[in-house]
This record gives C-alpha cells, structure tokens and sequence, in this order.
C-alpha cells in the first residue's frame, strides 16, 4: 500500500535560510500602492518574453538586503537529481521539492483509472520581487499518471476543487494534471493581506515558480488551460512566461475593459432576430419585478432571514436590482433560449418571481457571506476593479425603474476600505502581446455567451486559433466545436502535445455536454458542485 499518511517535507532537500525575524514584516520598504505595484500590466511591465529568473535559482545571496532588515532569505536548491530518478515512487519524488507538502489522495477519493492523486500546498512569496518577506502556501492539486505523459497545467482562476477532475484537455491526451489555486483565495492568501500583491503579474510569477519546481519530474510537453477567469489567468501567464509551456488553450476567456460598453450592445442583440421573443420575455419579466418593488423586497429579505444571509455592504435595494440585471446577463451565460419559457408572465406569484431568479443567478451571489457572497469572491471583486475590468450593466432600458443605476460594477462588488486604482493598461498589455508577439493560443468562444463580447484578437498570433461554438453558452468546449472545427481542433492540441495522430481510428473525442467551472461569482446553484472551503 502507497504511504498516504501526514504531510511531511523531504529529508533530502539543503536546509534553507530563513533567518528572518517575521515574514509577515518587510522592514521600512514601504509597500507599493495599487497604482504603483509592480504587477500593473503597463508599459513599466518587462517586455514580452523577457524570461524572469527561475524558481529556486539565481536567487537573492544569503547577504542580500530584501526586508530593510540586516538578515535575508536564501531560495532552497532541489535535488534534480533525485527529482528526476524515475525508480523512485513520485510521492517521494514530489516531497523533495523545495517549498512543497503533499499528501496522497487524503480524502480517498474515487480515481480515474490508471491515475494517483494528490493535494499539495507550495510556499511563495506575496511579493516575488521580495521573496525574503511574507509568504504564503498555494494549494494545487496533482493527478499523476506518468512522468512521461504530456502535463496540463490547469486553474479555474479562482480557487481549486480538493477532488480529482480531468479537463478536458487531460481526458484528450491522457494526460498529468497540475491544478492551481488562484493566489488571495483563501486558504491560498497571505495574512495579513496587502491587497496591492493581488496582480496578474505577480500570479503569473506564481505559476512560473509552479512550473519551473516540477518540470524536473515532467519533462514531456506542458500545455496550459482554463475556463473563463482561469483562461484569462494562462493567458496572463503565458505574456510573462510565453516558455514555459508549449500552448495554451483558453476556454470563454474575456478581455474586458473598465465599464466595458461592448457588453450592453452584445446582450440587446443576443441570438439575433432568431431570439427576439426569448429577450423580450425576459425584458418583461424584469419589469414585472420590479414593478413591484416592495413585495419583493419584503420577500428578499425573508429569504436572507431564512438563510442566514447578511446584504450590509449592497443593501437589500440595490442587491435586488441588481438581481434583475443580472438575471438576463446570467441565463444567456449558463443556459439556453430552449429554456426560456422558465419565465413568467406579470401573472406570476412574487415567489414564483423570486424563485426564477436565484435558480438562474442565485440570491446569495449579493449577500455579504456565504459560499457564493461578495466576501467569498473579494478576490474576484479586486481584480475586476483594479486590472481585469468589468461589464457596462445592461439596464438602460429600464429606465426610470432602475433607482441605482451604474452600480452593477465591480467597484461596488470589491472589498470595502480597500484602496482601488484602476490600470487602463493591464489588459492592453496582454491583448497587445497576444496579437504580435502571442504563440500556440487557441480560444473557445460561445456564440450567445455575453462574455464572448470581450473575445480576445489574434492579430498576428502564431499558430494560434479562434473557435465559436454555434449556440453555445459559457460552458462551451472543443467537443461542442461542429464537426470540421472539432477535428481541427483535436489535431492541432494532440500535435501541440506530441502526440502523433497518424494511424489512429479516430482522433475526435466523444461529444459532452458543457462542463462549467467549480467556481464562479453568479454561478446558478444548479451548478454549484464543490469539495472547496
């Protein structure tokens, strides 16, 4: 039987300098603040395909001054040798890498066939310009099939799921999986946390130290992947570190800009004439709600009293209002116009009204707790209003039945006190990179997903591929792709991969139905299916 008992650290890795008197001070250097930090996406970022020094090389000397204070952190070197010695069991192998716990499948989960799995946490600096200053552990997750099979290296952009799921990249190339908690995600935030370190440079360097620490023990292809946030995020890392995995494929991955106006204009003509009567059914049932306003308020907050829900930092207007907003945002995201008879008429009960609501957008998604509250996403909230920017709300024509209008935005969503500065350039960046210096990049869009509105551009990518799928929403994948698309589509991953397709039956996998992911803020409770915090 494998050893599957407590987290332990490897016996054979050089002790490290920790000579530091708390790793939650830096000294006198004073932190940098949200319009100054180093991870601002703009023209001060290093130029595209500048390489950054190496996970656990070329760091710092054990004499340098990192903190303002007369000691310093030294980086443990790996033992490659051992990290690369396939005769040892690779539980053994994964605990001699520095920095990193492991625990072998704790929870006994059911495993795919022929796969081992296991939950890690690696430790990392907040800031990795000062790596002898705070750190913090980062959680991953690792299902191991073969040290010679390509590795996916995965995130949701959000936090990572503690059970074992292939994506669908890994079920095409049978291949390893290295799934990657977003940092500021609790368990995966430095406390206490400077908000000013949650940047998509710093969360690129992440994934760079990540990768650099287990490519000694994967030395076939890397191919990086994600869905929505977590395309964007190996979309980000690839503009800083477009080496260190062969392709990337990013799945319903916007490019937005700050109140992006692109988004209303997408939804006011969502589907085309073929789906006139689907909008203007949903039009009509958010003026039915909020035509009676009061009633569903009164309901609104019976249901937070009944779930233990706290609407402080919104307020129970404001959270109802934009409930409504974002209902019609959120079905043509996760569902489909054959549904939109789920609808009703003005002749509905004001809990059938409430009802429809929270199953397409979920009410708690506005309360301040919760597992799907603003508090639960702060991190999202964050980034949204500091780099990633956020959807114009689509509520003009509402008019005068809207009595906030403009705040359905990711500033009102952040976590309060927390100073937000706006970077214009961070997304210019990467959309920039993308398009003159971008390589290998394929991207799967849905055609009546909103978020497509923000579709990134190939430009002059490289080898590189933009799919839509015919109807499809946010869950939408490259087994929805029509056929022609879909075997392109597979040939061009397997090659990116290294694996030969010449001779196979058949190259094209089973079409699936969309697979959406764990974690998401306005994710229908439907499709709430966790085994996070």
């Amino acid at each position: 039987m494998r050893d599957t008992g407590p987290i332990t650290r490897s016996p054979f890795l050089i002790t490290p300098l920790l000579l530091l008197l708390s790793l939650g001070a830096c000294g006198d250097n004073p932190k940098p603040s949200p319009d100054e930090g180093v991870g601002d996406g703009g023209t001060e970022q290093p130029d595209a395909g500048t390489e950054q020094p190496d996970a656990g090389t070329e760091q710092p000397d054990a004499g340098t001054n990192q903190c303002g204070t007369s000691l310093a952190f030294t980086e443990t070197v790996a033992n490659k040798a051992l990290l690369q010695d396939t005769s040892v069991d690779i539980l053994e192998r994964l605990r001699a890498i520095p920095g990193l716990t492991v625990q072998e499948n704790p929870k006994g989960a059911t495993l795919p066939t022929g796969y081992r799995f296991f939950i890690m946490q690696y430790d990392q600096p907040a800031d990795h310009s000062r790596p002898g200053c705070q750190r913090f552990q980062q959680r991953l997750t690792l299902l191991h099939t073969s040290d010679t099979a390509p590795m996916v290296l995965y995130t949701g952009g959000y936090y990572v799921s503690t059970s074992p799921s292939r994506r669908e990249l890994t079920s095409l190339l049978s291949a390893n999986q290295l799934s990657v908690e977003h940092r500021f995600f609790p368990p995966s935030r430095p406390e206490p946390a400077d908000w000013s370190q949650l940047t998509v440079q710093q969360s690129a360097q992440d994934f760079h130290r990540i990768v650099q620490a287990f490519k000694p023990l994967y030395g076939g292809r890397w191919l990086s992947t994600g869905a929505s946030k977590g395309g964007e995020t190996v979309v980000f890392f690839r503009r800083f570190y477009p080496n260190d995995v062969d392709a990337t494929v990013a799945y319903v991955a916007p490019i937005a800009r700050r109140d992006d106006a692109r988004f209303p204009a997408f939804q006011d003509a969502v589907g085309g004439a073929a789906q006139a009567d689907c909008r203007e059914r949903i039009h009509t049932f958010q003026r039915t709600v909020l035509e009676r306003r009061e009633e569903m308020l009164g309901l609104l907050r019976t249901y937070a009293e009944d779930n233990g829900l706290t609407y402080t930092q919104l307020g129970f207007e404001k959270a109802l209002e934009h409930a409504v907003i974002e209902t019609y945002f959120g079905f043509w995201q996760y569902n489909s116009p054959a549904n939109c008879d789920l609808f009703p008429g003005s002749e509905a009960t004001g809990p059938e009204l409430l009802a429809v609501m929270n199953s397409q957008v979920g009410l708690a998604t506005f309360a301040d707790n919760g597992s799907s509250g603003l508090g639960y996403y702060a991190a999202y909230y964050y980034q949204a209003a500091v780099e990633l920017g956020w959807p114009r709300p689509y509520e003009a024509f509402l008019g005068s039945l809207i009595h906030f209008p403009d705040t359905d935005t990711a500033p009102v969503y952040a976590p309060s006190g927390v100073p937000l500065v706006f970077r214009d350039q961070a997304m210019q960046d990467i959309q920039d990179w993308v398009s003159t210096q971008g390589e290998r990049l394929m991207f799967i869009y849905g055609e009546l997903d909103p978020w497509s509105a923000a579709a990134y551009s190939l430009g002059d990518a490289r080898d590189s591929y933009l799919y839509e799928v015919p109807g499809g929403n946010h869950g939408s994948n490259i087994s929805r792709l029509p056929g022609e698309q879909n075997a392109q589509a597979v040939e061009t991953v397997r090659r990116w991969a290294g694996i030969a397709t010449t001779g196979l039956k058949d190259t094209t996998p089973a079409r699936v139905e969309p697979q959406f992911e764990e974690f998401a803020p306005h994710l229908p409770p439907r499709l709430r299916q966790r085994t996070a915090p």
